[in-house]
């Protein structure tokens, strides 16, 4: 009895497949169809054979295609190879009844040494009160809840990931604190009254989206928000606005910090405030109530003359 002919899926086939792994996140299948758009397309490195001809020695080629582009940052590089090769790894895994096999170079792969675009730093760019207003007006009239994201970002100096894992029981409305995890554990931030009355809104508004995620700001898919989209949103908002800075939603924590030190505000309350590690003295042994840390708050709160 003959054996049944396995039909070979198509290259198309093969990475829709691949990107459906990760449809949980639509900024991670943009990123990954991206990079693997400049293995296969015929604009960039042109491979247009099979996926299960794929071989060592085109992975090297590919490589030495990359590493000498001119027009990426050297990040930008590696986390194109790096997806491709999560690519290749997903088919010989899940394609594994194809024989499909190949043997990932390690030895010949070295980024030292050649030419990469050198990456836009933003370390020393902070905003002016006047592009903090101007941008965080332009979102209360395009979208709300983006407004409220990136108003959260100006007032607490919330660290990107630590807003991500923000829940709606990390909320305290009545105490005017939100709740999170940070790099080294819980982390409580303090929010202005009218910040806390727009959350109020919102928190009425969420509670009618049908959706299963407990974090406080969920995406269109009624989702966790993944770490990527917000600093593409706050490009896309500062082209249109012209603004030249390159801005991220770190920017806005070491702007709100510039602000208050402007104001002289001690060293002691700017890593309090902030949520950074602060003294044993301090921390120990220095016990404020919550009425004391909100007028430390308020006390040093760089927007109190700026409608935002």
């Amino acid at each position: 009895m003959s054996k049944t002919t396995q039909i070979i899926p198509e290259n198309d086939e093969i990475i829709v497949k691949y990107l459906e792994h990760y449809k949980h996140s639509y900024q991670s299948q943009k990123t990954r169809k991206s990079a693997l758009k400049y293995f296969f397309s015929l604009s960039q490195f042109g491979y247009t054979k099979h996926v299960f001809k794929i071989t060592t020695d085109v992975l090297i080629d590919y490589f030495e295609y990359l590493k000498n582009l001119e027009t990426l940052s050297l990040s930008t590089k590696k986390t194109k190879w790096s997806l491709l090769i999560s690519f290749l790894e997903y088919c010989t895994e899940y394609y594994h009844r194809f024989n499909f096999i190949v043997a990932i170079p390690k030895k010949t792969i070295n980024w030292n040494g050649f030419a990469h675009k050198k990456p836009k730093n933003n370390k020393n760019i902070v905003l002016t009160k006047n592009e903090l207003h101007t941008i965080l007006k332009y979102l209360k009239l395009q979208k709300f809840q983006y407004y409220l994201i990136f108003r959260v970002f100006a007032e607490t100096g919330m660290r990107k990931g630590e807003l991500i894992k923000l829940d709606v029981s990390g909320v305290n409305l009545k105490n005017r604190t939100l709740t999170t995890i940070g790099k080294t554990g819980e982390k409580t931030y303090y929010i202005s009254k009218q910040l806390a009355q727009y959350l109020e809104i919102y928190l009425e508004e969420r509670g009618l989206r049908a959706t299963n995620s407990n974090a406080l700001f969920i995406s269109n898919y009624g989702r966790r928000y993944s770490n990527r989209p917000f600093n593409l949103i706050l490009k896309q908002i500062t082209k249109k606005l012209g603004i030249q800075k390159n801005i991220t939603c770190h920017t806005f924590r070491k702007s709100l910090n510039t602000f208050r030190y402007e104001l002289g505000c001690p060293d002691s309350d700017l890593e309090f405030l902030l949520g950074h590690k602060i003294s044993i003295n301090r921390d120990y042994y220095v016990k404020l109530s919550l009425e004391q840390k909100l007028e430390l708050f308020d006390r040093w709160d760089p927007y109190q003359n700026l409608s935002l």
